[in-house]
């Protein structure tokens, strides 16, 4: 397992970063430079992000002139076949994703420590009451999904709001849990792990993210 660090954490709090296993580590090397390109109106990262967003719904490999972004030896290795591989699929998704979620944002949109669950808690982060908000609806689509296609069609909504509301994901931790998703067992854990995340009573710094 590979740890990254990110933004620092706010001041008081230790930070609660999972580690990255090779493939989260590499989406979030690239996902940095662009980020800060971005948010310094450099013209190179804005149009990167606008080629990116073209990708989203499309299978990994599919946008030829994202493919310098995509693909990569941690996501398929030499022996890959004609198929995208699980990492290049999960690769393809959080940068798209990413691309999405940050236009015309003015802060940091990839925050390391911002876990899928506890990104979307924050979208209603009073105590549910009898009548169903719409995020639990959305959030429990997650959970149903059952096959790549039609997780990525609710994450895209999920971002969508995400990004009306100005909350962060951390896109290195995702691409690590749509690689793991798509293996054998691997949706149950990470529908587990996005759960513990969204049910969690939340503490007050949680409902705050980092100027970083």
């Amino acid at each position: 397992m590979t740890v990254v660090e990110g933004q620092q954490a706010p001041a008081g709090r230790q930070p609660r970063w999972a580690a990255l296993t090779d493939i989260g580590a590499e989406v979030h090397a690239r996902i940095a430079p662009l980020q800060e390109g971005v948010l310094a109106d450099r013209s190179a990262a804005v149009a990167a992000l606008a080629r990116l967003r073209r990708g989203v719904g499309k299978p990994a490999g599919s946008v030829n002139e994202i493919l310098q972004y995509t693909v990569s030896e941690k996501f398929a290795g030499p022996g890959a076949g004609d198929d995208p591989t699980p990492a290049e699929t999960a690769a393809h998704v959080a940068l798209t994703l990413y691309a999405t979620h940050q236009q015309s944002q003015h802060k940091r949109m990839h925050q390391r420590g911002f876990g899928l669950g506890r990104a979307v808690r924050m979208l209603h982060p009073e105590e549910f009451g009898v009548v169903v908000p719409p995020v639990l609806r959305r959030f429990q689509a997650l959970g149903t999904a059952q096959s790549p296609d039609e997780l990525v069609h609710h994450l895209r909504g999920m971002v969508q709001l995400q990004r009306g509301r100005g909350i962060p994901l951390d896109y290195a931790l995702l691409s690590d849990e749509l690689a793991l998703w798509q293996r054998r067992g691997g949706a149950s854990t990470v529908r587990l792990r996005w759960g513990r995340e969204f049910y969690r009573v939340p503490q007050p710094a949680d409902q705050s993210t980092s100027s970083q």
